[in-house]
């Protein structure tokens, strides 16, 4: 399937909610460590995405004019990553549970975005004990450059170097 990457808008919002909603709830479902189906699409809503639309840049992958997956792509991120190497950080990357491929496709947005705007670093932040997703960010190319904890969240950090 060809899928299509562009800025998110208004009207976006709410399907971006349920993508959220639909992730967290697989992540429970399949016990996977990840987001918390109590906690994280009450924390990350529909306004806080419309926040974020006019401080950073939130994409949406669509198909068939359909939003099926979401990025949005920070040039800072303190809280994980103290230094100040020029970087995009990927926060909240979700895609439709049903479709296969939508994840890599915005990834690789990513870094082309990156190249644009000639950023050192593609860099993101994922759950320690999740092999699923270290897993996956792994066979995308990102090296494991360390890890941590932020209250209970223990996370390990990924980034990829823009050449």
């Amino acid at each position: 399937m060809d899928y299509k990457i562009e800025k998110a808008k208004e009207e976006d919002l709410d399907t971006i909610s349920n993508l959220i909603y639909s992730r967290c709830v697989w992540f429970k479902e399949k016990n996977i460590p990840g987001w918390d189906l109590n906690f994280y699409p009450n924390k990350y809503n529909k306004n806080y995405f419309k926040e974020q639309m006019q401080k950073n840049k939130l994409f949406v992958a669509k198909a068939n004019n359909k939003v099926c997956g979401v990025m949005l792509l920070k040039e800072e991120d303190s809280t994980y990553w103290p230094d100040n190497e020029s970087s995009y950080y990927i926060h909240h990357l979700v895609t439709d549970i049903k479709l296969k491929g939508v994840g890599k496709k915005l990834i690789i947005y990513a870094i082309d975005q990156c190249k644009k705007e000639n950023k050192k670093f593609l860099r993101l932040d994922c759950y320690q004990k999740s092999q699923f997703l270290n897993e996956y960010y792994k066979k995308l190319g990102f090296i494991n450059v360390g890890k941590g904890t932020n209250v209970n969240y223990k996370y390990n950090l990924w980034e990829m170097k823009i050449s």
